[in-house]
């Protein structure tokens, strides 16, 4: 009987056939990709509020203020905080992670070299199958010997990625990098805002503490007139005590103002990471008038760059890669193999004996997920479960700015209605100041109705100037608010834009 040959190539159909059909059916148990069960926000209602000039606030935002000693602090403070040593130590680690998956790419080569000396000693004892008696045992006893043996070789792996899983690694991985240079980001915006608010607050603080100390001299003249009068007979004693009451209420004022701005100092100290008297001496200076418009894009597109909100979005596409990294474990993995190695053996040093192996070998391996146990699809609802909590803190942090930036806008309006009122009472009060003065050159009063009327002024000049702090620090809350003058145009898209195209992978 003749047997035809195959045709060409057919004897491999089948494994061909079995080989797809198993890979199918892997394919098919990898878990559908779903979007995220909280929905990313893409705008925020921020109605009603003003516009005004646009590309607020910029970087550097505090130089705007003309301050050298203020430039100087920050620069200072950027340089010595531990807060920013850690979120750049953070960054780096980050950046390492980065270059740890990229090489995971790569192929790789591990060798071996292992040498020993050996001793043996051979000593057999047995019996004889079927000798009677005493003539069953024997013992065989060659000696002892030494050795020496080598052995030298190579591996080679190099895993193909195939379906782009350590790729997806490398993305996560790049993805948590960006979102920590964010975080360094929001953790500089922080500390110079830190440093800017305190810094106006110490110098708040010195305004009202010279009127503070102008309005205890005209506490102390004042006691003095009203203790010549009391002695002399013209006037009861309980004015008197009523002088010392407003004169001891003014020192206290004095010790209070002047303990602030000791513990302002400290604070802008500890910012920086020096000590207070490396701060040197400090000049005060006028507050500058807080800066009470907005830019006309106070929306989403300004909300973006908040450095808190652009690291709520690198993780979340990070922990979407982790999603995609973790369903395509389902997936075999191929990789290329290739071994070298050489074996020398002295068996028995000294009888000339050696024996030589050289071994070599490359190839493809292919590693299939057949049963995990369920420690697959436990890592994949886990990136799942991941990335819902980026998205909900995304959404959080998304939701918080709005609540920041509608608070300081809101707080900025009612301080600026106040500082109409409080105008208009200074102005008030220093019309009656000036009669005082002029009824006083007349000789139609004397010094005392002056003096209180001059310390009633002192009383709407702090009044002033607690608003005018007021207002310069929701000014840089809101600075802060609006990001600090971070910006990333470099955004990824939210998964829930690419939701319908990844359901069909």
């Amino acid at each position: 009987m003749a047997f035809l040959p195959h045709p060409p190539g057919r004897h491999f159909r089948g494994p061909r056939v079995a080989v797809v059909a198993a890979l199918l059916v892997l394919f098919g148990c990898a878990p559908p990709v779903r979007p995220p069960a909280f929905v990313p926000r893409d705008e925020v209602p921020l109605a009603g509020l003003p516009t005004g000039k646009a590309g607020w606030p910029a970087p550097e935002w505090w130089r705007r203020f003309h301050d050298e000693q203020l430039d100087g602090i920050v620069a200072r403070a950027m340089r010595g905080s531990p807060n920013m040593e850690q979120a750049e130590a953070r960054y780096r680690a980050a950046l390492r992670a980065v270059d740890t998956a990229k090489a995971e790419l790569n192929p790789q080569v591990r060798g071996l070299v292992n040498g020993g000396h050996g001793y043996s000693d051979v000593d057999v004892r047995g019996e004889v199958p079927g000798a009677p008696g005493n003539a069953q045992g024997f013992q065989l006893n060659p000696g002892n010997s030494w050795s020496n043996s080598g052995v030298a070789g190579a591996l080679a792996t190099w895993d193909l990625d195939l379906w782009g899983k350590q790729k997806d690694a490398v993305a996560a991985a790049v993805g948590q990098a960006r979102a920590a240079e964010a975080e360094r980001a929001s953790a500089a915006a922080s500390l110079q805002y830190n440093v800017v608010n305190t810094y106006f607050d110490w110098q708040a603080q010195q305004a009202r503490l010279d009127v503070a100390r102008h309005a205890a001299r005209n506490a102390e003249e004042y006691r003095e007139l009203v203790a010549l009068r009391v002695h002399s007979g013209l006037d009861d004693p309980t004015a008197l005590d009523q002088a010392d009451a407003r004169l001891a209420q003014l020192r206290r004022s004095v010790a209070q103002l002047d303990g602030a701005a000791r513990l302002d100092l400290a604070q802008l100290a500890a910012l920086a990471g020096v000590s207070p008297d490396d701060l040197g001496t400090l000049k005060p200076s006028p507050l500058p008038a807080a800066d009470t418009h907005l830019p006309s894009d106070a929306r989403l597109g300004l909300l973006a760059r908040r450095p808190d909100i652009a690291a709520a979005r690198w993780q979340i596409e990070a922990s979407a890669k982790n999603i995609d990294q973790a369903r395509k474990a389902y997936y075999p993995d191929v990789s290329l193999t290739a071994l070298g190695a050489f074996l020398r053996t002295y068996p028995d040093l000294g009888s000339g004996t050696r024996t030589d192996l050289t071994l070599g070998n490359v190839g493809a391996s292919v590693q299939l997920p057949i049963f995990s146990g369920g420690r697959l699809r436990a890592q994949y609802e886990g990136a799942q479960a991941q990335l819902d909590s980026t998205v909900a803190q995304y959404d959080a942090a998304v939701v918080q700015a709005a609540g920041e930036i509608a608070q300081g806008v809101a707080t900025l309006q009612m301080l600026d209605d106040q500082r109409v009122q409080v105008d208009r009472q200074y102005d008030a009060t220093a019309a009656q100041k000036a009669k005082a003065a002029d009824r006083r050159s007349k000789g139609l009063i004397d010094d005392r109705t002056w003096l209180d009327a001059d310390m009633q002024l002192d009383q709407q000049r702090d009044a002033r100037l607690q608003l005018a702090s007021q207002m310069l620090s929701a000014n840089l809350s809101l600075i802060h608010a609006l990001g600090g003058g971070y910006h990333a145009d470099d955004l990824p898209d939210l998964p829930a834009a690419k939701a319908g195209e990844d359901a069909t992978r």
